[in-house]
């Protein structure tokens, strides 16, 4: 009750105040604007003394000028002194001054309208004197209006202006008393200010008269509330900003403390906080933040127990600083109990959630979704903001969407079962996924929402249809194909086994594939085959095997082993296809090509034959005409004989003796003796030339043997040699160089001799393409030697060479560089599968445009199988 009475006594006391302020403010407003209007009179009337003056002035120089009276300043000083005592109203206290500067001094010569006689103490002030400053500003021409000390220095409100005369520049001042003027304002103020005291008693009496029945209301009030707070089942506290508690309820005392003792005066922290790092400012900042969130605390009862209590704050504030925080507190212990079991339930759900590979939300009954986990995020590329509501039904595949809607979230649900669905990213790439819907029960068994589930199943689905693709590839595949077991029995073998061996599928399951050998290999290769897939490597190779029906057949086979996902062989599988009609197709290919060689050698080969048959049918001409020489020498022999028979000793044996000297022709018999011989070593050399020709022809032509074996690499190369000679001999020299240590080398002659013959005749062709610019012989060089286990043939030629830009395309067939009907493009694809895919060597090449190309050629000299 005494504070209440402070604080209307402090009211009264504030109200007197501000009647006092207002009285003084009102007072000094006004006294401002009532100066600042004597100001501009002021002026007004000291311009219009002056104006007044200057026209006098000009009156009293004429009449000083034509009546010869007094001069005219005196006599405009005595007419503006009259004037001023006329027109001066009574009370008025306006003055005029009026002065003129005599050397340092001020000069007054009328001041409130007198004239100002000498010796007058007021007559003369120093220039540098504090008073008259209105008179000395008018004295410097300045015009204007100031508050500042007069002559006398009383404080004064001066309007100033100069008299410039025709006999010099005087000063004029109108000024009043500011004590005059502030007078009046004084007295108002006093007089409101006591106007307003009397009113603010009344004021004050009647408010305190008619609130006496609210301040009973109030108190009546404050006991109430007193007793709800003491009565309430609740933590009641005040607590000050350092955390001492400045009230507590009974409640909370005798929760804390057990009724032994008072809260007051104690710290809040050391009842509600454990950890001692954490301040009670902390706790206080806490509960205010949680002014719209309730703040938990756990708190220590003094019996050792614990319990929780959820707080709301209120800040108490005096005169806008927070001095106090109200803290009303409810104890939560089983219902924070409640929330631990519920949140870890939550966090146990969204950590699994979380983690799961599967998509996961939770619908309400219509379908609209509630929550999404971050797979389903990750499935469908949105987030949860654009996964809302049907949003994530938008994902679904427009095939399927209809249907789910009918069938798990319709009125009347017709199956709620596991269904495979198409799920659309937002980059537009499809998922496949199992989707599974369960109903979500609230606690009382009540259907709420649903709990639906996809499993991504792209992978699998992707395996199936990669599966059933590979096995309708199999299925459907030319080649055979043969799995087989780790014991190399045969687990599967497709359609196209059982027609090209006509053995059917189900009596060949179980069997070891050996029942195909034909036995016309060696054992040793089925051993190598073995050795090789065994320690997890792929075997090639070709094979003689025999069909159901006895015939033989040639296949291709590729068989390798079957790993498992750690790398562990499991199995073996084979693909193998028929290709003895390729091996016949390619026999008469390569056989066509050695004859499209021999055909297009054919005009070369004939003359190479024609020559040394021409000299041999001259020979033989030679010989016919000797021989007739002969004859007749014979002849003539033969009659001498008979002559000699016949003949007697006599004279006639000289006769017979010059017969006998004129019978033989010495010189004729010389030449035939040295010719003769000549002309048949000729003939046989030219039949030697021929039948070496035509071996060479038939070598090369001959359609070749099926199996390889042993031929001597230079002889091969001799004879293509030979062949080519027309191609080469006019435009190149064929410069050989042969490794006669060269063992025999196992391979098809005939293919080997093509492959030599082809490279020859390029080189020869490139050679005379470069020898129609330059017009030089090239050289065509031709050697053997050996290598390791190869045997390599090196042709090398000075011609054109090859572009670079083809040079990859060389080996492949029907690509040529030459002009129509030069070339087929068969003869280096023939030469690369010959060398390389029959013989398993390689093939080389080097080259430099304009300077000519090198083929190397690497054969083993055994078969990788003998």
């Amino acid at each position: 009750m005494l504070k209440r009475k402070k604080r209307f006594f402090l009211l009264a006391s504030l109200m007197v105040l501000l009647v006092g302020l207002v009285s003084v403010f009102s007072s000094r407003y006004l006294y401002e604007t009532s100066l600042r209007e004597q100001k501009i009179r002021l002026y007004e009337l000291v311009e219009s003394q002056a104006s007044l003056a200057s026209e006098l002035a000009w009156v009293a120089l004429h009449l000083e000028t034509d009546l010869k009276v007094t001069t005219a300043r005196d006599l405009l000083l005595q007419h503006l002194s009259r004037a001023y005592k006329n027109s001066l109203v009574e009370g008025s206290t306006c003055e005029f001054s009026i002065a003129k500067r005599t050397g340092d001094n001020v000069e007054f010569l009328v001041v409130n309208g007198e004239i100002v006689q000498e010796g007058a103490e007021i007559k003369y002030i120093s220039f540098d004197s504090p008073y008259a400053e209105p008179m000395k500003k008018a004295l410097n021409g300045e015009s204007g209006t100031i508050v500042g000390l007069d002559s006398s220095g009383v404080e004064v409100l001066a309007a100033y202006t100069p008299l410039s005369l025709q006999f010099g520049v005087l000063g004029m001042v109108a000024k009043n008393d500011l004590e005059a003027i502030r007078a009046p304002f004084i007295q108002a103020n006093l007089i409101v200010f006591g106007v307003g005291l009397v009113l603010t008693s009344i004021f004050l009496f009647v408010f305190f008269r008619l609130s006496e029945p609210i301040f009973k209301d109030i108190q009546q009030s404050e006991k109430q509330y007193r007793d709800v707070v003491e009565g309430a089942r609740n933590l009641i506290l005040r607590v000050l900003a350092n955390g001492t508690i400045s009230f507590a309820n009974s409640y909370a005392n005798t929760l804390l403390l057990h009724e032994k003792g008072s809260l007051v005066g104690q710290d809040l922290s050391q009842f509600i906080v454990k950890d001692v790092s954490v301040k009670a400012e902390d706790i206080l900042t806490r509960m205010v933040e949680s002014q719209k969130f309730q703040y938990e605390t756990e708190i220590c009862l003094p019996d050792g127990t614990h319990k929780w209590i959820s707080w709301v704050a209120r800040v108490i504030s005096d005169e806008g600083q927070p001095t106090e925080l109200l803290c009303i507190g409810n104890e939560s212990t089983s219902e924070h109990l409640a929330n631990d079991a519920r949140r870890e339930v939550e966090e146990r759900f969204r950590g699994i959630a979380k983690a799961s590979p599967v998509g996961i939300i939770i619908t309400n009954m219509e379908g609209h979704l509630l929550y999404a986990n971050e797979q389903m995020h990750q499935l469908t590329g949105l987030n949860s903001s654009e996964l809302i509501g049907q949003g994530w039904l938008q994902r679904i595949h427009e095939e399927e969407r209809t249907q789910l809607l009918e069938r798990w979230f319709s009125s009347t649900p017709v199956h709620k079962g596991r269904r495979e669905l198409r799920l659309l990213s937002s980059e537009g790439k499809t998922a496949w996924v199992l989707g599974q819907i369960v109903e979500l029960k609230n606690s009382t068994d009540v259907v709420v929402g649903n709990v639906v589930t996809f499993t991504d199943i792209t992978q699998i689905k992707e395996a199936e249809l990669a599966k059933s693709r590979l096995s309708a590839a199999i299925e459907q595949a030319s080649e055979m194909i043969i799995i087989m077991d780790m014991d190399a029995n045969i687990t599967y073998v497709n359609p196209a086994f059982e027609k090209t061996t006509g053995y059917k599928r189900d009596t060949v399951i179980g069997k070891s594939p050996g029942f195909l050998n034909s036995g016309e290999q060696d054992s040793s290769i089925y051993e190598e085959l073995w050795r090789t897939v065994t320690r997890g490597d792929v075997y090639s190779g070709r094979f003689i095997n025999l069909k159901k029906n006895g015939k033989r057949y040639t296949q291709e086979l590729s068989i390798g082993p079957i790993l498992d996902g750690h790398g562990d062989i499991i199995g073996y599988v084979g693909v193998a296809r028929d290709i003895s009609e390729q091996l016949v197709i390619e026999a008469q290919l390569r056989q066509s090509q050695k004859l499209e060689s021999i055909g297009e050698l054919a005009a070369g080969i004939a003359h190479e034959i024609n020559t040394p048959t021409q000299y041999v049918s001259s020979n033989i001409q030679f010989l016919k005409d000797s021989f007739i020489t002969y004859e007749k020498m014979l002849e003539q022999c033969r009659e001498l004989v008979e002559r000699v028979m016949l003949q007697d000793d006599g004279p006639s044996c000289v006769s017979l003796r010059e017969f006998a000297e004129n019978l033989l022709d010495e010189k004729e018999l010389e030449y035939l003796k040295g010719d003769i011989p000549q002309a048949l070593n000729e003939s046989e050399a030219g039949l030697k030339r021929v039948a070496e020709i035509v071996r060479s022809v038939k070598q090369l032509a001959h359609p070749g043997e099926m199996n390889k074996s042993y031929h001597q690499l230079n002889e091969i190369v001799r004879d293509a040699v030979t062949v080519s000679a027309n191609e080469w001999k006019y435009v190149a020299e064929v410069v050989s160089e042969y490794d006669d240590t060269l063992h025999p080398v196992f391979c098809l002659k005939g293919e080997v001799g093509q492959v030599v013959l082809n490279l020859i005749i390029n080189g020869a062709h490139a050679i005379e393409k470069k020898k129609l610019t330059t017009g030089e012989q090239g050289v065509i060089s031709v050697k053997t030697y050996q290598a390791g286990a190869m045997a390599v043939l090196e042709v090398a030629d000075t011609g054109t060479g090859i572009p670079s830009d083809v040079i990859d395309k060389i080996f492949d067939p029907f690509f040529t560089t030459k002009e129509v009907g030069k070339g087929t493009g068969q003869g280096l694809a023939i030469a690369h599968n010959v060398v390389v895919n029959m013989h398993g060597g390689k093939i080389d090449v080097s080259t430099e445009p304009g300077e000519g190309t090198t083929f190397v050629v690497r054969l083993p000299f055994e078969s990788e199988h003998v």
